[in-house]
């Protein structure tokens, strides 16, 4: 008798350590990267739509103050960025987690086959992650 309430202490024990663990390790790289992915797809997907509405959600508020509507943001992302705008496809390559703030970097192709990176700032906004920025990366061979 007193073997059985030893050994059921021990397995609410160890399933405690088991839940502590995941909702420590919850916040930590797979997640942040799922979800940083996420928004980056999401938003190619809304341009890939014309729905720039939808894709402006995904632009933090800093990008936001510098492009005041959806349609001065589309503008700028259509005639700058066009292999965002529309690629034929794209991966996501190395992603760095700096806390709050991380940087995706993202290869794109062509429909005319060229090959273009892009590093996109993400920073946490509230419990999402918002696109703060993107930078051209030189050559496709850096990834």
């Amino acid at each position: 008798m007193k073997w059985k309430l030893i050994i059921n202490k021990f397995l609410v024990l160890l399933l405690f350590v088991v839940h502590l663990k995941a909702a420590v390790f919850a916040d930590e790289g797979g997640t942040v990267m799922e979800a940083v992915r996420y928004t980056i797809s999401s938003q190619i997907d809304a341009f890939k739509q014309n729905d720039v509405k939808k894709a402006y959600t995904f632009a933090a508020p800093n990008i936001q103050a510098q492009f005041p509507s959806p349609d001065i943001f589309g503008l700028m992302v259509r005639n700058g960025y066009p292999i965002i705008w529309k690629p034929k496809s794209y991966k996501f390559t190395t992603f760095k987690d700096l806390g709050n703030r991380c940087i995706q970097r993202v290869l794109f192709q062509s429909y005319n086959g060229s090959l273009e990176s892009y590093d996109y700032i993400l920073e946490k906004n509230g419990s999402v992650w918002k696109i703060a920025g993107v930078l051209t990366i030189k050559s496709a061979d850096e990834t």
